[in-house]
This record gives structure tokens, C-alpha cells and sequence, in this order.
């Protein structure tokens, strides 16, 4: 659900974007952004002047250009949340679900075996196309969904009887300590796998296309 929420928010704001663009007149690309790191950054063009750049942040923030601070932060955690979530729900299904417990009633079926595919390829896919940063500090937005994910399934099956959706979820087996450590734990080499993903990206296209890649500038 999260992920089609990314897909969804990320269409809104391109389309919104392209129609600023076309109703503007103006077709160039504004590799501006909003992040934690860098705070409201705008690039000099060749020549400008701080005072010039002052201006052009005035402006756009007049004629609502950029989209608003909160929206694009939004817009990055969930992006962030997601690709931790993604490795960490496909990496327990089928490295754990799917060979091991398949003969006690969590057998795959065509819906699940796309839900627990198709995530990550769409998002990988997304990755490699996008700008978006992932710092190391955000993996906390990535344990507060777990958390509340966790939370929700805990009310749920304490008001009505239905199956676990992962086994280990289940507060009756003896194991469930263990199992909510482990999955605890599993946290930092999901989102630290996606991190690398990252790194690599901006690496090769960087080398690839030195004069044209702008996500790291």
C-alpha cells in the first residue's frame, strides 16, 4: 500500500510540475531541491551573484514553482521508508516464507508472489531513474512504519480472529521474542542493502556521465 501511495504522490508532483513548466512557458530543469542535508538549495548559473540568487528563491517561492517544503520532505521519507520496507518484506518471503513454511497455510499464490516481486522492481526501477538522497539517519522513519505496522496488527488480531499475515508475528508461539529481535536486527542490512543500491547508482552514473549527471551537484 505504501508503495502505490509513492507512485501515486510521485505522479501528482511531476504532472503538477510539468503543468507549471508548460503554463510558465519555461521548459528548463531546476535541479533545486529541498533535503535535510542542504536545506533550500538553488545553483548559481554561471555569473550569478548571491543577490541574484536571493531574488530567484524570492520568486519562486512566489509563483509556486517548488512545490512546498513539508510536501517534498513528505515525499522523500516515504520514498526512504519504502525501499527499507521493500527489502526487508521480499527478503523474509523468500528466504524464510516461502521455503520453509509453505506446508502450514502460508503457501504462495499468484497475489503474493507479484505483491512480494513486483515492490521492488518497480522501486529499483524508480531508484535508478530519480535524485532522491538517502541518508542514514532517516532508517528511523524506516523502524517508526515497521513499529506502526506492528502496532496496527496487534489491535487488529486482539479485536477480531483472522491469520497472521507473517507467521512470526504470531504473540502465541514461544519463539515470538526471538522473532520480533531477529526481524528488529534485520532493519539495518535491509536499509543499509538499499543505501549501497544508492551509492552505486549515483557512482556509475556519475563516471558514465560526467558532464550530464546532475544528482550529486
Amino acid at each position: 500500500m505504501l508503495v502505490t501511495i509513492y507512485f501515486a504522490f510521485g505522479s501528482l508532483l511531476s504532472m503538477y510540475g510539468c503543468c507549471h513548466k508548460i503554463n510558465s512557458g519555461s521548459l528548463n530543469v531546476d535541479h533545486g531541491g529541498i533535503d535535510a542535508e542542504r536545506g533550500n538549495f538553488v545553483p548559481l548559473a554561471n555569473g550569478e551573484c548571491t543577490n541574484t540568487l536571493e531574488k530567484r528563491k524570492a520568486l519562486n517561492g512566489q509563483d509556486g514553482f517548488q512545490a512546498p517544503g513539508i510536501i517534498s520532505f513528505l515525499f522523500q521519507v516515504i520514498f526512504q521508508m519504502n525501499a527499507g520496507a521493500v527489502m526487508l518484506t521480499d527478503c523474509i518471503y523468500w528466504c524464510i516464507i516461502s521455503p520453509f513454511l509453505t506446508a502450514k497455510d502460508y503457501g504462495p499464490s499468484f497475489l503474493t508472489v507479484n505483491m512480494h516481486t513486483l515492490n521492488a522492481i518497480l522501486l529499483i526501477g524508480d531508484t535508478a531513474l530519480n535524485c532522491e538522497q538517502f541518508p542514514w539517519f532517516r532508517v528511523s522513519y524506516f523502524v517508526l512504519w515497521t513499529s506502526s505496522y506492528v502496532i496496527f496488527q496487534w489491535i487488529y488480531h486482539g479485536c477480531v480472529r483472522i491469520q497472521w499475515p507473517y507467521p512470526f508475528l504470531d504473540l502465541s508461539s514461544p519463539y515470538a521474542p526471538l522473532w520480533y529481535l531477529v526481524v528488529g536486527l534485520l532493519h539495518i542490512p535491509c536499509y543499509g542493502f538499499f543505501a549501497l543500491i544508492v551509492k552505486i547508482k549515483h557512482y556509475q552514473l556519475s563516471k558514465l556521465f560526467p558532464q550530464s549527471y546532475r544528482c550529486l551537484r
